[in-house]
């Protein structure tokens, strides 16, 4: 099993990413531990779902932002996004890799809290638990 971990840079403080095969989780800066595996242990159920099979990049970063920002201004905090596991696609999964990449840009970037690959029943890690920031609207 591959180990890795990292940071990425976000709009508003820094990312810290593991990833262990093709689980993959992180939180923002200062963002409680309990918090991240409250997340991965499915105990924020999912407020909204965005199924990006089937989308091109541009469309799906414009679903997820929408869905997002939806969610946020609704006062709700867990959005499941479904991008795949990129079994289709020639090389690595595409959709997945710009996926985490958008959640430390804005305008989706400051409204994240921590993000996780799903239970199995919600997708594995063919989908993400996306945690949005309290209060965000």
């Amino acid at each position: 099993m591959r180990r890795r971990k990292g940071a990425v840079p976000g709009e508003g403080g820094v990312f810290a990413i593991q990833r262990i095969g093709e689980q993959v989780e992180g939180k923002a800066s200062g963002a409680d531990d309990a918090l991240l595996r409250k997340l991965r242990n499915g105990e924020f159920p999912a407020d909204a779902r965005v199924d990006l099979h089937g989308l091109q990049v541009p469309a799906a970063r414009r679903a997820v932002q929408e869905t997002i920002q939806r969610v946020a201004a609704q006062g709700k905090r867990c959005v499941l996004v479904v991008h795949g596991r990129g079994r289709h696609s020639e090389n690595e999964p595409v959709l997945k890799e710009v996926f985490l990449e958008w959640l430390a840009e804005p305008p989706i970037g400051p409204r994240v809290l921590a993000f996780t690959s799903a239970r199995g029943r919600d997708g594995g890690v063919g989908a993400t638990y996306v945690l949005l920031r309290r209060g965000e609207r």
